[in-house]
């Protein structure tokens, strides 16, 4: 096979990543929605959407890839670190926006490029990121700044510190996904799923849950985890784990979007212009960050 065409390929497989990195992103946004449209307890909430999203994740990983979940490989260590990552990192984020503001909790999510670039250099002992992929992180954390720019309320801090716990479990499955490509991790976050209905399930207090609600919390499941997540697993397996990290947090300015188009909270001037910032910043970096050599 000629250089040119491995070339090709390896830009058709960037391309595709990119494509699919948006899609999570988009999917993933609507968790601010989907946590303002139910009134149920959080237990309920998390029980439901887990149990979903496994059937979800479950369907695309059997349709699209052949993969079963009995499969020996879905039970290596990538696969597993994967699973718990999720797990944990799905069931801190939903109480996040709970107990915080949705654009408060998203800056401190907006250092998923970050986490990742200090991952890289003091743990996986990579080479130093370039310049451009540091100041497009710092823009993406000062556009989501501004977006919060009316202060923190009361429950911010709580809220921040679970956001920064899910922020550290996005940056190990983008890292993990990538450097372990071989290893397929649908069927694990299918697991993850199952893990955090598993966890929750003793804390549900009442199985009778209302119809409409229980569609909420069922398509929340389908759309944040069966879409958002599976994409994400694709996606960051096919591009540089800078350009995946950078793309994810484009979910914190399409967050306000879904809540204005169905709940009519009009973004504040702050949101829109950090928002602008964010989504240049992102740009910027996936068009000019130099490749990673893995």
């Amino acid at each position: 096979m000629s250089h040119s065409t491995v070339e090709t390929q390896d830009q058709a497989e960037r391309f595709s990543g990119i494509l699919l990195m948006f899609g999570s992103a988009a999917a993933f946004s609507t968790i601010g929605l989907f946590t303002r449209l139910t009134s149920l307890p959080l237990p309920d909430v998390v029980f439901i959407r887990g149990l979903f999203g496994a059937v979800a994740i479950w369907v695309v990983a059997r349709v699209f890839t052949q993969q079963r979940v009995t499969d020996p490989v879905n039970f290596r260590w990538p696969a597993l670190a994967v699973a718990a990552l999720f797990t944990i990192g799905m069931t801190s984020l939903v109480a996040a926006y709970r107990v915080g503001s949705v654009v408060n909790v998203s800056v401190v999510y907006a250092t998923v490029p970050i986490m990742v670039g200090i991952i890289q250099v003091l743990v996986l002992r990579r080479r130093m990121p370039s310049a451009v992929f540091w100041l497009c992180s710092a823009g993406v954390v000062v556009g989501v700044a501004i977006m919060s720019g009316a202060g923190l309320t009361g429950g911010d801090v709580l809220g921040m510190s679970l956001a920064l716990l899910m922020t550290l479990c996005v940056a190990g499955v983008i890292l993990v996904s990538r450097h372990n490509r071989d290893t397929p991790m649908l069927a694990a976050s299918g697991l993850a799923c199952l893990l955090s209905s598993a966890i929750t399930a003793p804390f549900v207090a009442d199985w009778t849950f209302p119809p409409g609600e229980f569609v909420i919390c069922a398509l929340f499941g389908i759309v944040t985890l069966g879409l958002g997540r599976v994409f994400l697993v694709l996606g960051s397996s096919r591009v540089p784990s800078r350009d995946a990290a950078l793309i994810d947090v484009l979910d914190a300015p399409l967050t306000p979007v879904w809540t204005w188009v169905f709940l009519g909270l009009v973004p504040s001037l702050y949101g829109v212009l950090g928002g602008l910032v964010v989504i240049a910043a992102v740009l910027v970096g996936v068009r000019y960050n130099e490749e990673e050599t893995t």
